[in-house]
């Protein structure tokens, strides 16, 4: 089961005076700009209200640092396609390769395509000095630069929790009016609406340039904060890390198509479910023992062979494991081959096992079921259980291969049910990158409860990302990585 608790987007929100056309932020560190969105084609007016998410892809892209997964981006991309639709707009159109470009660049790519769908000229360039003048207030979560000599400022922003450009794009034009819950921007006032909407949508006179400076840094709670500044470069002319040009012939070779919700059929990191069940070959069942944990050399062979055989299905490579694997408690052979699985398939490992989170995991083993939610201080929590597996690695074997129609899977009672796979999604989560990406696990050998069963073996894990990185473990992956056989591939 997935429990997902999206962290609150932080941005600055200045309570604000207007003088003419220009906002002028009463505090320190907040967007500031000039308010001149004039309606004059679609797109220019105010919304309403800000645009309820639709999808929802912020219960698929991970809850804390960046996410570039195509799930996630074309769940994104399909949600700013629905605000556009209600202004009027066409479909956004964004490079095919967005996933390959920086968050400062993807910002670039996307703002620009959305000021010329407007009628308004894009930023020419990411701009090198101005990008490096933000860099500090994206670490310090703020957005008052320093100014840069030459460069006339036309405004700064700041967001935090941001997980990609369209993401920020999404928050910053479709998500910041009324409904959105932002300070000043009530029904007595609404200064404070659309304040980072009028500063991405800024004019500009005629032969005027704009450069655009963006930079990412992790904040101390594992969000990423993005800060901005706009500017008209000094006469010799931009710095350029990234153009509008480049971004045209990005585009020339192929846009991003728009999701309007997950794909059945395959995990939230856009990992694909196997057409049916595999079949263990070899039938470690026959080598293993029937009752009770095996960690033995004859049953761990048998269970290897068979995840290689079904990785190879789907072209993965062999299962390296640490030489001590059979020595390993049955809670830490499950972690092991867990994170295993994700890094052989390009996804971040769980640094490691937390005493908090395997009490949480012993209360699932106990009682036959998936672990409890272990509260709050999680951003997004998976938990797992199994019954009757002899060791860690074959639990894991159910989760990944055998857990579709006709397995065990109880969530999977008939065809395309939406439990089917759904322990392998849990296990293959977009849960993104860090040191908050923790584990728990707890295995009984004679603790299963349930009817017909009662006796057997009772594994759980729960899966999670903290609020914040723990600073101690029980084991962690980087000890696996240590321990494994001398020539064995990097990572795992």
């Amino acid at each position: 089961m997935i429990r997902l608790r999206r962290a609150v987007r932080r941005r600055c929100r200045p309570g604000a005076a207007t003088v003419g056309l220009v906002v002028v932020a009463v505090l320190t560190g907040c967007s500031t700009g000039p308010t001149d969105a004039v309606p004059a084609r679609p797109g220019l007016a105010d919304p309403p209200t800000s645009a309820s998410t639709r999808p929802v892809y912020d219960q698929v892209c991970a809850p804390a640092g960046v996410d570039v997964s195509a799930p996630c981006l074309a769940l994104g991309l399909g949600a700013i396609d629905r605000a556009r639709a209600a202004e009027g707009l066409a479909a956004l159109r964004v490079p095919a390769d967005l996933a390959g470009l920086t968050v400062p660049e993807q910002l670039l790519a996307v703002v620009d395509a959305e000021r010329v769908d407007r009628g308004l000229a894009p930023f020419v360039a990411l701009d090198g000095p101005l990008s490096a003048a933000v860099s500090r207030e994206a670490a310090d979560q703020r957005a008052s630069p320093a100014p840069v000599a030459g460069y006339r400022s036309r405004g700064t922003d700041w967001l935090g929790g941001v997980v990609n450009g369209l993401d920020a794009d999404y928050a910053w034009l479709y998500e910041d009016g009324p409904g959105a819950g932002l300070s000043g921007c009530g029904p007595r006032d609404a200064a404070g609406c659309w304040v980072d909407r009028h500063l991405l949508l800024t004019r500009t006179g005629p032969g005027t340039t704009l450069v655009l400076g963006a930079a990412v840094a992790p904040g101390p709670d594992g969000q990423s904060s993005l800060a901005i500044s706009l500017a008209v470069p000094p006469a010799r002319g931009p710095v350029p890390l990234f153009t509008w040009a480049q971004v045209k012939a990005d585009l020339a070779r192929g846009i991003l198509r728009p999701l309007a919700a997950l794909p059945q059929g395959e995990a939230a990191t856009g990992i694909a479910d196997p057409p049916v069940d595999v079949a263990p070959r070899p039938d470690f069942a026959a080598a293993c023992a029937s009752t009770g944990f095996d960690t033995s050399p004859t049953c761990l062979t048998a269970v290897v062979a068979a995840v290689d055989r079904a990785r190879s299905l789907e072209g993965v490579r062999p299962l390296v494991l640490p030489s001590h694997f059979a020595e390993l408690p049955v809670p830490v052979q499950l972690f092991v081959a867990i994170d295993a699985e994700r890094v052989d398939r390009g996804l971040a490992p769980f640094v490691g096992m937390t005493a908090g989170l395997d009490a949480v995991a012993a209360r699932g083993a106990q009682r036959s079921n998936d672990p409890p939610d272990p509260g709050r201080a999680y951003l997004l929590v998976d938990g797992e259980w199994a019954g009757g597996s002899a060791n860690g690695l074959d639990a894991v074997y159910g989760f990944m291969y055998d857990d579709g129609y006709g397995s065990g899977n109880l969530d999977c009672g008939r065809p395309r049910a939406a439990g089917c796979w759904g322990h392998r999604h849990g296990v293959l989560d977009d849960f993104g990158t860090g040191p908050a990406l923790v584990m728990g696990a707890a295995a009984l050998a004679h603790g299963d409860t349930t009817a017909g069963d009662r006796g057997g073996t009772s594994m759980a894990a729960t899966l999670a990302v903290a609020a914040a990185p723990p600073h101690q473990f029980v084991y962690t992956w980087a000890q696996a990585l240590a321990d494994l056989p001398p020539g064995a591939p990097p990572g795992g």
